[in-house]
């Protein structure tokens, strides 16, 4: 009898190419040769990143810079300044945690602020309210020249309100005293002008100062501020 060969069907070809895939995933080694393992990316970490979302201490400004495409200079230049105004509160709040995150020339400015007080007799809840006002205002950055309006110095005080000359507003000991209402010149009242300002919250004292379009906002400095006044107090002198 003769046997006449039968063409494999498609069937027949799938049921083979299972076989050889089961003898392949059974075999040691034969699978992972198969399917190469890929390493997972790497990837790098900042200097100055503590962890995701968060900055080191001292590394606020650079770690702001860095989320935002900027030059990570660590100093806030105009283009810093004008991206820290677009931000949430809370984005803020985490690029300055300490004032570890002020550059030395805020530093320098901040403890100016406090030896005019000093210097004038301003009690400590005074100092506090003025810290707290130019944080929100310039994070104590001396602005020679206009970020909004006519606004200059680390209060942001405007000469067309009658907070002084350009000259006498960007000199931080004198804008202090405006701000702590104890300068010989301006027309408006400054802090120990305002009625009750021992009891007010501080940030209510702030905008009775300033009278800003974001009122609500200076509270939020209140413990960096007295972080800070704490910190530096110790070694700054009076300033007459």
């Amino acid at each position: 009898m003769r046997i006449i060969p039968t063409r494999p069907t498609a069937t027949t070809a799938a049921t083979a190419a299972l076989l050889v895939a089961g003898a392949l995933l059974t075999t040691p080694g034969l699978a992972q040769a198969a399917t190469p393992r890929t390493a997972p990316p790497r990837v790098s970490a900042s200097a100055g990143d503590a962890a995701p979302g968060q900055a080191a201490p001292g590394h606020g400004v650079e770690w702001f810079q860095a989320r935002h495409g900027l030059p990570r200079t660590g100093t806030i230049d105009r283009a810093t300044a004008r991206a820290l105004e677009r931000v949430p509160d809370v984005e803020v709040r985490q690029t300055f945690r300490t004032a570890a995150d002020l550059g030395p020339e805020e530093l320098a400015n901040a403890r100016t602020v406090i030896g005019v007080g000093k210097g004038a007799g301003i009690p400590e809840q005074g100092q506090v309210i003025a810290l707290m006002t130019a944080m929100q205002e310039s994070k104590f950055v001396n602005y020679l020249v206009p970020v909004d309006h006519d606004s200059l110095g680390i209060f942001q005080q405007r000469p067309s309100m009658g907070w002084g000359t350009p000259e006498q507003i960007t000199d931080v000991p004198t804008s202090s005293r405006s701000f702590y209402g104890v300068a010989p010149f301006g027309s408006n009242p400054g802090l120990i002008q305002i009625d009750g300002w021992q009891t007010m919250p501080p940030g209510d004292v702030c905008q009775a100062v300033q009278v800003s379009a974001f009122p609500d906002r200076y509270a939020q400095w209140e413990r960096f501020a007295r972080d800070l006044l704490a910190q530096e107090s110790p070694t700054v002198p009076p300033i007459p």
